[in-house]
C-alpha cells in the first residue's frame, strides 16, 4: 500500500485544530500535565469538563438530537491529533468510543439516556473489549453473559481498559448462549472492579476490569453486536493513529527548537548535521503518518467498506513511526531525554504503550490479512 497524499484540512477542521491547540497550550502546559498525572484520577476533571462541555469535544460525533455536533471521523481525527500532541490524559477517547457503540448498537432507550450526558461531559464511559493479549476479537477468555430472572449478569475479565477507574458506564462485548452480544453496565453497581494495570504510559491509565455477576443491559445481539464491536475498534485505531501523528508533530517541533538553540551557540559541526538530518527524517515520518491517519479517517467518514482495514493499516504504520521518532528524539536530547525533567520520555512511553492496547502490530497484520488477504500487507 502506497503512502497517502496529505489532504489539507477544510476551514472548519482548521478552526478546530487552531482552537484546540491554543486551548491546550494555555491550560495543559508541561507543568500542569505533570501535576495532573500525580493526582488520584490522573487528569484534571475541571479541564476535562471544559473540553467536553465548553469546547464541545464530548459531543463532537454525537448526533444533534442527543445534544452533539454530528461531526464525522474526519473531524474526530483532528481532535485526537491535538489531544495526542499535548498527551491529554483525560477520558475523552474512551467516552467517544462508548458513544460510538451506543449509536451502532441502535438501542434507542440507551441512546436517549446516555448520549446527552456523554455529549456534555456529565458522565464518562469506556469500552472493555480487549483480552489479556490486547486482541479485541472474541475468544476463549471472553466475558460471559447469563440471563437471570431479573436481567442479564456478566462474568469474566477484560484488560487494557482505558480510564476504567473513572468511568461511570462501561460497554462490554460478551458471549451468550446465542453468540456475541453487546452490553452496557454502570460501574457503581456491585460486581464491577477496576484494578490499575501496570504500563509504560504515565499519561493514559489502563485497568483490568472484573465482572462478577455484574448487572447489565443488553444493547445488541448477533450481527448488530459484531458490527458495533468492529465500529468501536475501528474508531479506536483511527484515534490512536491520529494521536501518533500529533505526538510525532510535537517531537519534530521540539527537535527543531533544540537545533535552533544549538546553532546559536556556535557554528554547525558534524553533530549538528546529524541533528538536521534527524529533523528531515522526522518531518518525513510526520507527513506520512498524518496523511495515512487522515486518509483512514476520511474513509470511515465516507462509510467505505474498507474502513476497518485502512484503520488497521493506519494504526500499524503510525505505531511503528511513533516509536521510531520518540527513540530518535530521546537519543538526540542525550541524557536529559531519558530523565524525568524532559518531556520526551512521556511521548516515548505513550508510543510504546498505545499500539498494544489493541493487540499491537501482530493483531493489525492478522486483521489486514483476514480482511484483504496477504496482498493487504504489501509495502507494510
Amino acid at each position: 500500500m502506497t503512502t497517502s497524499e496529505l489532504q489539507p484540512l477544510n476551514e472548519d477542521q482548521r478552526a478546530l485544530q487552531d482552537t484546540l491547540r491554543g486551548f491546550l497550550a494555555d491550560h495543559l502546559p508541561p507543568k500542569e500535565l505533570r501535576a495532573a498525572l500525580e493526582t488520584q484520577a490522573g487528569y484534571s476533571p475541571e479541564l476535562h469538563a471544559r473540553l467536553a462541555g465548553e469546547l464541545g469535544l464530548g459531543g463532537l460525533t454525537i448526533p444533534a438530537e442527543f445534544g452533539g455536533f454530528a461531526r464525522s471521523q474526519a473531524e474526530a481525527s483532528v481532535m485526537h491529533a491535538e489531544l495526542g500532541r499535548a498527551l491529554y490524559p483525560g477520558p475523552l477517547l474512551p467516552s467517544a468510543l462508548t458513544a460510538g457503540v451506543l449509536l451502532a448498537a441502535g438501542d434507542r432507550a440507551a441512546q436517549e439516556r446516555w448520549l446527552p450526558l456523554l455529549a456534555r461531559g456529565a458522565v464518562t464511559g469506556t469500552v472493555a473489549a480487549a483480552g489479556e493479549s490486547g486482541f479485541w476479537s472474541p475468544g476463549p477468555d471472553s466475558v460471559r453473559a447469563v440471563r437471570a430472572r431479573d436481567g442479564w449478569r456478566l462474568y469474566g475479565h477484560r484488560w487494557h481498559v482505558v480510564a476504567a477507574h473513572v468511568a461511570d458506564i462501561v460497554v462490554v462485548p460478551a458471549v451468550t448462549e446465542a453468540g456475541l452480544a453487546m452490553f452496557l453496565a454502570e460501574t457503581r453497581a456491585l460486581g464491577f472492579t477496576a484494578s490499575g494495570q501496570l504500563g509504560l504510559d504515565l499519561t493514559r491509565r489502563t485497568c483490568v476490569t472484573a465482572f462478577d455477576e455484574l448487572p447489565a443491559v443488553l444493547l445488541a445481539e448477533g450481527e448488530v453486536a459484531a458490527a458495533a464491536l468492529e465500529q468501536a475498534e475501528t474508531d479506536f485505531l483511527l484515534a490512536t493513529a491520529a494521536e501518533a501523528a500529533g505526538g510525532i508533530g510535537w517531537c519534530l517541533d521540539a527537535t527543531i527548537a533544540y537545533a535552533k538553540d544549538r546553532e546559536r551557540f556556535g557554528p554547525p559541526n558534524g553533530s549538528f548535521a546529524a541533528l538536521a538530518q534527524a529533523c528531515v527524517d522526522m518531518l518525513a515520518q510526520f507527513q506520512d503518518v498524518a496523511a495515512i491517519a487522515r486518509s483512514a479517517a476520511m474513509a470511515a467518514a465516507d462509510g467505505s467498506s474498507d474502513a476497518p482495514m485502512t484503520a488497521h493499516v493506519a494504526a500499524l504504520r503510525a505505531g511503528e513511526a511513533f516509536r521510531a521518532v520518540t527513540e530518535s528524539a530521546t537519543g538526540l536530547f542525550g541524557g536529559v531525554g531519558v530523565s524525568w525533567e524532559h518531556d520526551t520520555h512521556l511521548y516515548y512511553r505513550r508510543a510504546w504503550s498505545a499500539e498494544r492496547l489493541a493487540g499491537g502490530p501482530q493483531a493489525h497484520r492478522a486483521a489486514i490479512i483476514d480482511l484483504h488477504g496477504p496482498v493487504g500487507l504489501a509495502g507494510l
